[in-house]
């Protein structure tokens, strides 16, 4: 099955071992985030979730 990242607009064939498949396939409207994006969203919260340093 052909998905398409909803960040990065990137194509990808995933098949049916891969973890978002069956739900997917059930629900075509679900929206897909390739792994790269999924890693970089995660870094991001994870960084502005640190203190600030004071001034």
């Amino acid at each position: 099955m052909e998905v398409r990242c909803a960040i990065c607009s990137k194509k990808e064939e995933i098949t049916k071992i891969h973890k978002d498949f069956q739900r997917i396939r059930q629900e075509p409207k679900l929206v897909y985030i390739c792994s790269q994006c999924s890693k970089k969203v995660k870094y991001q919260a994870r960084e502005e979730q640190k203190p600030k340093k004071p001034l």
